[in-house]
């Protein structure tokens, strides 16, 4: 394992001593004392300064005086000499460089028995100051035991160490996470540098010191690679300038002292007046174009705090990071503890955050409400990754949807809302306006695509022709698993063909690169072929800890690897401007992916090269996904009849809805159900109010009190023996039902358990992770209510299906259309590639339906005659049928069960949409009646 330190001796001077005057030698050292321990320390002495007189240097002994280096003999260690070095002469600096294992010191061993033996010396070596000042600060850092050197290959990067601001005081921003997912606090383990807690500003240096009296702070920009000093009471002068007049000029004083940039870029001076002047907006700007700024740079000069809400937590953490040091920042995420998301709420009140980064899950926290409501002024409510906001963007998130004008205005009385995207359709665009009730005149949108791109895409070899060869191998051979060779052999010529790329010009010039691949398994895979071919490669995708993907991350930032292999899971966020290459292994689903993607390359303004491979078998199996979320009429049905209880009495109550038994029982993603009930609260009608998630069952045993007796001073305990199961000896019950018994919430509820826990009168114990909801309104007409549900959902499907038809259509135009006569040669397809993605955002409608895609096959009806008859035991739908026919898993019809019948996945060339109809016909003439 490589120790912290990459030094090899070079603090010892190699330079020799000047020459002495004719004073006498010193005196040698008194023997050292060291007391009888395992680990030997040594420590600095602390010897007073010389006097002014005795400042000359003394000349170099004569050579015949000289006698060998003396050390006591009676220490409980020996000096251990590395294998194969010479004989140690009198004369220090003759030593070769690297002697030294170790900057702090030589090597000791733990053992007495004697190693090395040294004579007698009256000559104390000499070393510079330089080098002597070198040894202080290590023995004085190791003393303190706080100090640590940068990380190398085998460790991740921790974050720099904030120094106290002089002109505000206080730490500066923090990030309290847990991304192990254990619950627990980091703590610094015992190790190599002790068992001590870090404390910060403990310990400050001269300099820090000094800087604190000339009331000089710091800024790290780009992760501390660059370190500015900023004087903050011109930096306060300047933004009092821009509080009474948001003037350009006054905005590119603090641009300059802050960021230390001399000029905006295009867009971003027109988003912070607007902004500056109480305005909303929705700023489009290309990926790396500086979207933060639009929001870094008012929140330094507007009063009231800035609450910006993020998707993803590892953008949240990397936005902090990117924070000026002259800005506070704080986030609130999932992954923060109890106790640390505790911390941030109070920093939060106390004003001590200026900039806070949350979920948008977390505005279902009535405790986060409340004390953003309690808030003197929010000064600005910024929404990154805003495309998410819209149903019809490629990338939906249902938690979206509460972020509406009427909660952000009416309830949290926020002055202006600042929507952020790099790509949106026109139909995007208008539903992110409409939800956040900003006038259209508020759009500010610039070119989605920058012009340093250089675009090329080329066909997979075909695969038939493969196949073709590869079967005469195998029937030759009499190989018996034909299908899993051939999946195993093509994917090593796609990989071949990858590496090809790879080590040809101008990929091989190229230092830094990411491949984005669709599926995990082949992160990994394509990961291991790189590395084993002596090219630096990690991967990352969403199941690895977050742990891991940082230190891939820290790794690829520092240069330490050279590609990432990555799924769409990482770049958001990422701050390495010399990314020279973006290569997709397999199609996007979309073309905004597809931009969102490449946009990670080129930001130093650089010519950037992205690759596409393209073959057909891969656009079909993620044409098929795009119908993966899809639900029947008569699942939504089935799904509200259990939403909302057959008693019409309800209003009120709160419910829950049990995740993992609802989903296979609906047969519907979780993510889906969690759309519906999103849809139920915030549509046209309020039909329930969504609660935070909880574990709806519970077991508890009794321990001191028996349970009538306690059940008679507790009323929970009485309720709960009411309403529960009991299995030897433990009470089983549901959360919602004993809390609105007592007319409580669930959380009062827990925490009632938990006082009496703390009590040691009982313990408990929590599962079943559940959808909490309260009703407030009972639908009158289910039928009516389902199908217009299912008619919207059909229609997101339908818009999911078409981005996926958009892409295609370029990249086959570009293979098998394109003239060659704007620019284009060979792979190169820059022109074409670029006009169909303009177009595309410009909202014409120039993506054909795929052609390739078959409407009919003679013996589709017949297989899927012979599927059900020999799976009649199971409860089919149409769509369920089709699924299996195109590969889909789902929850209740899994792969790992399915995958096993021949049908699975045989007909993905052929429409889902026509095959789901051929299934309804033939369940049909089995039920005997209509089948939804």
């Amino acid at each position: 394992m490589e120790s912290d330190s990459d030094s090899d001796g070079s603090h010892i001077s190699a330079t020799p001593p000047r020459q002495l005057s004719s004073s006498p030698p010193r005196p040698p050292p008194p023997p050292l004392e060291v007391p009888n321990k395992s680990r030997v320390r040594i420590k600095p002495s602390k010897s007073k300064p010389a006097p002014s007189g005795s400042s000359k240097v003394p000349s170099k002994p004569d050579p015949i005086q000289e006698t060998p280096l003396s050390l006591p003999t009676d220490l409980p260690f020996q000096i251990r000499r590395p294998s194969g070095a010479a004989s140690v002469s009198s004369s220090i600096e003759t030593l070769p460089a690297g002697f030294f294992s170790s900057s702090y010191s030589a090597s000791f061993a733990k053992i007495r028995r004697p190693l090395v033996n040294f004579e007698s010396s009256g000559i104390e070596p000499f070393l510079t100051s330089a080098a002597s000042d070198s040894r202080a600060e290590s023995a004085d850092a190791r003393k303190r035991g706080k100090a640590r050197l940068p990380n190398l290959i085998g460790a991740s990067a921790p974050m720099p160490v904030v120094k106290p601001r002089p002109c505000s005081g206080g730490d500066g921003n923090f990030v309290k996470l847990n991304l192990s997912g254990k619950r627990r606090k980091f703590l610094n383990k015992k190790g190599k540098f002790g068992g001590k807690r870090y404390k910060r500003g403990k310990f400050k240096s001269q300099q820090e010191k000094e800087g604190e009296e000339k009331d000089i702070g710091e800024l790290k920009q780009r992760g501390g690679c660059k370190v500015r000093e900023i004087d903050c009471a011109v930096v306060e002068e300047a933004v009092a300038a821009a509080l009474d007049e948001a003037s350009e000029e006054n905005l590119l004083e603090i641009l300059k002292l802050v960021y230390g940039y001399d000029c905006f870029r295009d867009g971003q001076v027109d988003a912070i007046k607007m902004v500056l002047a109480g305005k909303s907006g929705v700023v489009v700007l290309p990926t790396g174009a500086g979207k933060s700024l639009c929001y870094q740079l008012p929140a330094l000069i507007l009063p009231g705090i800035t609450l910006v809400v993020s998707p993803l937590v590892a953008l949240m953490i990397d936005q902090l990071r990117q924070l000026p040091y002259v800005i506070r920042g704080g986030l609130l995420s999932s992954t923060q503890t109890p106790e640390e998301a505790s911390e941030s709420m109070m920093q939060l009140r106390q004003g001590g955050i200026k900039v806070l980064f949350v979920s948008p899950e977390r505005f279902l926290n009535e405790e986060f409400l409340s004390t953003i409501s309690s808030l003197s002024a929010i000064s600005l409510v910024v929404i990154d990754e805003a495309h998410c906001i819209s149903e019809w963007s490629h990338n939906f998130r249902p938690s979206f949807m509460r972020l509406r004008a009427s909660l952000l205005r009416k309830t949290l009385n926020v002055r202006a809302v600042l929507a952020m995207t790099a790509t949106a359709t026109t139909t995007t665009l208008d539903a992110i306006m409409s939800a956040l009730d900003i006038p259209s005149t508020n759009l500010i949108q610039k070119a989605q695509l920058r012009d340093n791109f250089h675009l090329s895409v080329s066909m997979v070899r075909n695969r038939q022709v493969i196949c073709f060869y590869l079967l005469l191998e195998l029937v030759y051979f009499h190989y018996v698993n034909f299908v899993k060779l051939m999946f195993e052999f093509f994917e090593h010529i796609r990989m071949k063909d990858l590496l090809i790329l790879m080590k040809s010009p101008p990929f091989a010039e190229v230092q830094s690169m990411i491949i984005y691949c669709k599926f995990q398994y082949e992160t990994d895979q394509i990961s291991r072929y790189l590395n084993d071919n002596n090219i630096l490669a990690k991967s990352y995708h969403s199941g690895i800890t977050a742990k891991e993907r940082s230190y891939v991350q820290d790794l690829f930032n520092s240069n330490k690897i050279r590609v990432v292999v990555a799924t769409v899971a990482f770049g958001m966020g990422l701050d390495k401007s010399d990314v020279g290459a973006v290569i997709h292994y397999s199609l996007p689903e979309s073309l905004e992916e597809y931009v969102q993607e490449i946009g990670r390359a080129g930001r130093d303004g650089r010519l950037s090269y992205c690759h596409l491979f393209y073959d057909d078998e891969t656009f079909f199996k993620l044409r098929s996904l795009m119908y993966s979320e899809g639900v029947d009429e008569y699942a939504v049905n089935k799904f509200l009849r259990e939403v909302f209880p057959a008693d019409k009495s309800s209003c009120g109550k709160i419910c829950s809805l049990i995740k993992e038994s609802a989903s296979r029982r609906f047969d519907m993603k979780e993510e889906v159900m969690l759309t519906l009930l999103t849809r139920l609260e915030l549509g046209h009608v309020q039909y329930l109010q969504l609660l935070p998630q909880i574990n709806a069952t519970c077991t508890l045993a009794f321990h001191k009190t028996t349970p009538p007796l306690l059940a008679q001073k507790v009323s929970a305990i009485a309720v709960i023996l009411k309403r529960s199961e009991n299995k030897h000896g433990k009470y089983i019950f549901d959360i919602p039902t004993v809390a609105n018994d007592m007319g409580v919430t669930a959380v009062q509820l827990t925490n009632q358990l938990y006082d009496l826990k703390l009590m040691g009168e009982i313990t408990y114990e929590m599962k079943d992770l559940a959808y909490c909801y309260r009703i407030i309104e009972v639908p009158t007409d289910l039928l009516s209510l389902s199908e217009d549900i299912t008619q919207w959902l059909s229609e997101v499907e339908i818009c999911k299906v078409r981005k996926m038809d958009a892409m295609f259509s370029a990249v086959y135009f570009a293979l098998n259309l394109c003239d060659k006569m704007q620019g284009c040669s060979g792979t190169n397809h820059t022109p074409c590639v670029q006009r169909k993605i303009l177009d595309y955002f410009s909202g014409v409608d120039n993506a054909d339906f795929c052609k390739k895609i078959g409407q009919s096959s003679p013996f589709l009806r017949a297989d899927i005659k012979v599927f059900l008859q020999s799976n009649s035991q199971a409860r089919f739908t149409p769509r369920a049928v089709a699924r299996v026919m195109h590969g889909i898993a789902s929850p209740a019809y899994p792969s790992t069960v399915w995958s096993k019948t021949h049908f699975w996945g045989r007909y993905t060339r052929i429409d889902f949409k026509v095959v789901m109809e051929a299934a309804k016909e033939e369940l049909k003439k089995i039920v005997g009646k209509d089948i939804l």
